[in-house]
C-alpha cells in the first residue's frame, strides 16, 4: 500500500506541478490557453493540443505567422497560418488557412490585434478540455478525496501486549 500511495504521489505531485507552470507562465507572461478542437493546422498543430497564445498587434503579424482570431458572428477562435495581410485605415485584413486546408478561409479577417501562438503542448488540450465538464470538476473532486482518503487513513498495527508472543508471519 506504501508503493501505491508513493507512486499516486508522484502523478498527481507532476500534474500538479505542470497546471501550476501553465497557469503561472500564463499569467506572467499574459499568455491565454487555447485548445485545438479540429484538425486545420495538421500535423503543424495536432488536435487535442494547448496553445499559448498572446495577443499582440496586427501590425507585427507577418505571413506565414500563425495566429488566432475570432471568427465572424461570434463564431468561435480559428488558428491558422497568415496567407496575406494588408493594412485598411487603422485595421488589418488578415486572410490565413490551416496546413492541412486546399484553401484560404472564406473571408478574411478584419482586426487590430492578433493572437500570436508562443507555444504548443500536444495533448495538453485533451486534459484541460476535460477540466472544463462537470464530469471532469466531479472527477476532480473524486481523486482530491480519494488522495486526502488515502494518505489520511493509516492501518493500525497491533501492539504487542505483555507477556505476549509476537510470532512473524512466514514469507513464501
Amino acid at each position: 500500500m506504501e508503493r501505491f500511495r508513493s507512486v499516486l504521489l508522484t502523478i498527481f505531485a507532476i500534474i500538479g506541478t505542470f497546471c501550476i507552470l501553465v497557469f503561472g507562465v500564463s499569467l506572467v507572461f499574459g499568455l491565454k490557453p487555447e485548445i485545438v478542437v479540429s484538425g486545420s493546422m495538421e500535423p503543424t498543430i495536432p488536435t487535442g493540443s494547448l496553445l499559448l497564445v498572446q495577443e499582440t498587434s496586427a501590425a507585427e503579424a507577418e505571413v506565414g505567422d500563425i495566429v488566432t482570431l475570432e471568427r465572424p458572428r461570434n463564431g468561435g477562435l480559428v488558428t491558422h497560418r497568415i496567407t496575406s495581410i494588408e493594412q485598411e485605415y487603422t485595421d488589418w485584413k488578415i486572410t490565413m488557412r490551416g496546413d492541412a486546408n486546399a484553401a484560404d478561409d472564406p473571408q478574411p479577417y478584419v482586426t487590430r490585434t492578433v493572437g500570436a501562438v508562443v507555444a504548443t503542448i500536444p495533448g495538453a488540450g485533451y486534459v484541460a478540455g476535460m477540466f472544463r465538464t462537470p464530469f471532469g470538476i466531479a472527477g476532480i473532486a473524486v481523486v482530491a478525496l480519494a488522495l486526502v482518503v488515502a494518505f489520511a487513513w493509516q492501518p493500525r498495527s497491533r501492539k504487542a501486549v505483555p507477556g505476549e508472543v509476537q510470532v512473524a508471519e512466514a514469507s513464501r
